[in-house]
């Protein structure tokens, strides 16, 4: 079923499909009614990947479901680099493969009608049926706040890393401090003279002044991101979600109450502490703009000798060979915050896009499609799907027990990882995997303060704007991180931050629309709550 959208957002879209004149066939656009030689339907599907990915066509994988749904399957693989700009031209023509994978989000659905509501085809679907009654949030994750299922999200469940931390770590190289006979920093005054002994006390023991004793991420242009610097927000007892739709746009709730961190005193603080960094040559002058390779080069190093005592991450498997000299570490306390108040990042439910299904396909190309789903988060799909071909990469023990039999560093090379689908039901589990192994003992640094958040404090990921609404808070993001994060980066390494500066930055950003923002998310969180 076809749902009729924003006309605003139409109206764009059209607009920008005028402009549009190339690189759409590599992301869709196939012919609705195309079948094979013997007749049957072609189901063309796009996928998001890594550079370091398998191509899906030598996957085991591509027989199971093209055996499943009695069709043919052409990949349309798109590198996730490339994957911004690209679905801006698919986005602006309506040119969507007939299904895309980890792709699009909410934001998307709620402004352009070119996927099928799913709602009323989930008998035709009896495995993701299941899926939806066992993991309400997955069924909630994928819908709008009308009822209608764009899309059939992944859920990694038991056996994610993530469920059982954020996903997000402040690392330390602990051989560093224990050579130094220095403890874990509790404060940031204590952050800064261990930083300051990292820069001069030869931790790495090469005689050579080559200690790069902090590294931060670079800014995003567009909003806040995975192991994002501010969030060292956190330990001004300031919760952040970077990670979700609301957080990763300065959103955040405290005591039911929705602000944008961006305009708070907290947020000040965090950047004028950066800078302090720098000054004291803590942190490379040129952190914020250099190449990103320059960070992941610097922490790998030569396999041999760290070079980095503290960064955000993944996990400690970040460093490679040099990962057992490094520990996660709670985020330490501003000045004038107590530990109780400090938070971190919460752990979550790892569910994420998945699939969705082009409107408008014919009967035959459309239950093919339906079926490629429904057999993909089945066990065995969503296990070959992520980690590689079955009896080959990942086993099938019995009593829905998986055992990883080649596990891979990056987790993306033998399988499709999280830009597959995948559903990981309660009685899974998976063993091998040692990012989870990592990502749990990591995750685990992390449990006292996530538990210093209020009942309160924290917005779920299946919140949802209106259509019209979404496209206004849209058009505010895009002026106010246009204005903002250029500000902000070159106050953390320059300087400037005046109070003068400060209160015509905000005064800008109320005019941007952060004020507005805010209270349409605080309509819906309420509205939200309240069915709760």
């Amino acid at each position: 079923m076809k749902i009729k959208k924003s006309t605003k957002a139409l109206a764009a879209a059209a607009s920008l499909a005028m402009m549009a004149t190339v690189g759409l066939s590599a992301c869709g656009g196939s012919d609705s009614s195309e079948t094979d030689a013997d007749g049957k339907p072609v189901i063309r599907i796009a996928l998001i990947k890594r550079s370091t990915q398998i191509e899906a066509k030598e996957m085991k994988l591509q027989k199971d479901l093209e055996a499943a749904c009695d069709c043919t399957i052409k990949w349309d693989e798109i590198l996730d680099t490339q994957w911004a700009q690209q679905s801006s031209t698919v986005l602006a023509s309506g040119d969507v493969a007939d299904i895309t994978i980890w792709g699009y989000n909410s934001d998307n659905f709620a402004q352009y009608d070119y996927w099928e509501d799913l709602s009323d085809d989930l008998d035709q679907m009896p495995n993701v049926k299941a899926y939806f009654k066992e993991v309400p949030n997955a069924e909630k994750f994928g819908s709008d706040i009308d009822g209608h299922v764009w899309q059939v999200p992944s859920d990694y469940g038991n056996a994610s890393g993530a469920k059982w931390s954020s996903g997000q770590n402040l690392m330390i190289n602990k051989s560093w401090l224990e050579k130094l006979g220095l403890g874990v920093p509790k404060t940031w005054d204590d952050l800064t003279k261990v930083l300051t002994a990292f820069k001069n006390d030869d931790p790495n023991g090469n005689g050579e002044a080559d200690e790069i004793p902090m590294l931060i991420n670079q800014l995003g242009t567009a909003g806040f991101n995975w192991w994002d610097p501010f969030l060292l927000l956190n330990g001004t007892g300031l919760n952040t979600q970077v990670i979700s739709t609301a957080g990763s746009k300065g959103i955040y709730v405290k005591d039911g109450k929705i602000g944008n961190f961006m305009i708070t005193d907290n947020f000040r603080q965090v950047i004028e502490y950066y800078h302090s960094l720098i000054e004291k040559g803590l942190m490379p002058k040129d952190i914020l703009t250099r190449d990103g390779s320059q960070n992941t080069a610097d922490i790998s190093n030569d396999g041999k000798t760290a070079k980095v005592g503290l960064v955000f991450g993944w996990n400690t498997g970040n460093f490679g060979d040099l990962k057992d000299q490094y520990e996660s570490i709670e985020v330490p306390a501003a000045p004038g915050v107590s530990y109780e108040e400090t938070t971190w990042e919460p752990q979550f439910e790892d569910i994420y896009n998945g699939a969705c299904v082009k409107a408008d396909l014919d009967e035959a190309h459309k239950t093919a499609a339906l079926k490629i789903i429904d057999k993909w988060i089945t066990p065995d799909m969503s296990m070959e799907s992520y980690y590689g071909d079955l009896d080959t990469y990942i086993s099938n023990e019995g009593d829905g027990k998986y055992n990883v039999l080649k596990f891979q560093d990056d987790l993306s090379t033998f399988g499709l990882a999280d830009r597959g689908l995948t559903w990981v039901s309660d009685d899974m589990s998976v063993s091998g995997d040692e990012d989870k192994v990592l990502a749990e003992k990591d995750g685990k640094t992390y449990e006292t303060q996530q538990s210093h958040i209020g009942d309160k404090d924290l917005i779920p990921a299946y919140v949802r704007l209106s259509a019209e609404d979404n496209t206004t808070v849209s058009n505010n993001n895009s002026n106010i991180f246009n204005y903002a994060m250029p500000l902000i980066s070159t106050w953390i390494q320059d300087g400037g931050l005046t109070d003068d500066a400060w209160n015509e930055y905000v005064s800008t950003m109320k005019q941007q629309g952060v004020g507005e923002n805010v209270k349409l998310w605080q309509k819906w969180y309420d509205k939200t709550m309240a069915q709760e």
